[in-house]
């Protein structure tokens, strides 16, 4: 199985030990809380210890504003759980921004409500409790040539925040999945590592500071479709460029929504 999404790997090792679940819903919405807990299930399930959050939405969520912004609200109530309570925090970027599939994290960049800069200039009239966001877009290797791990460790090591938000297109090995399940974790991410493209892990570890990786799975393997389809062929919907479009502001929100709570209508018609 090759696939970046916990709840899959579950699926195919219901009985494994060393690992809780709880489940939460919501108007159509589900979110199981997957938390490896052994070295053991780990290694089994192709999954460092830590947590894993899965929020399942309808289809037509990514289409229908209304249903998009009930499930960003949901997934950063979600999102919420796995963040510092005080202190910056840096949004990256991840992937290739020249390729659909894999812009999802590039896009979702754009859309984050930064406040970093505007704490000096405005403070007088941001709330007080306004939070320090800041985001920028690693890009890959092939295209900058140097390793995504080594860009964002130096950029951590100036900023000092108090965590990373990291959001990268995934790889599901259900074709249900596609573009219906944003994935959230405590442990980070191998960039590409769904598609066998592994790369250096971002996490705690190799940056200094915690990691949360979000993101959205918009590849599948072409064995999981049937046929004689070779391993390393992987497929995406033929309607990519307007599911990456809306998804990315889907995890945007999520993310605003998710650091900013209270402040982000005000903040919203401040920055407008």
């Amino acid at each position: 199985m090759r696939t970046d999404l916990a709840t899959e790997s579950r699926a195919a090792n219901p009985k494994l030990r060393g690992v809780t679940e709880t489940v939460r819903e919501e108007n159509g919405l589900v979110c199981e809380r997957i938390t490896v807990r052994t070295e053991a299930a780990a290694r089994r399930l192709d999954k460092p210890i830590g947590r894993y959050f899965s929020v399942t939405m309808p289809r037509e969520t990514l289409f229908e504003r209304d249903r998009l912004t009930r499930a960003a609200q949901f997934a950063a109530e979600e999102l919420s759980a796995l963040l510092p309570e005080t202190g910056t925090v840096l949004v990256v970027g991840l992937g290739n921004r020249y390729i659909t599939a894999d812009a999802l994290g590039t896009k979702t960049a754009e859309h984050i409500l930064v406040t970093r800069h505007l704490r000096r200039a405005f403070l007088d009239v941001l709330p007080p409790d306004t939070r320090p966001v800041c985001s920028f877009c690693a890009g890959v290797l092939g295209v900058t040539g140097i390793e995504t791990v080594e860009i964002v460790s130096a950029v951590a090591a100036r900023l000092r925040p108090a965590a990373m938000v990291v959001v990268d297109s995934l790889a599901a090995d259900v074709p249900e999945h596609l573009a219906t399940v944003l994935q959230m974790n405590d442990t980070g991410i191998a960039p590409g590592a769904g598609v066998g493209n592994f790369r250096a892990v971002l996490n705690r570890e190799t940056t200094g500071i915690p990691v949360i990786a979000l993101g959205m799975p918009l590849v599948v393997g072409a064995s999981a479709l049937g046929g004689n389809a070779a391993e390393e062929l992987f497929v995406t919907p033929k309607d990519v460029d307007l599911i990456v479009k809306n998804a990315s502001k889907l995890l945007a929100e999520t993310v605003n929504r998710a650091l900013h709570a209270k402040n982000l209508s005000v903040l919203q018609n401040l920055l407008q």
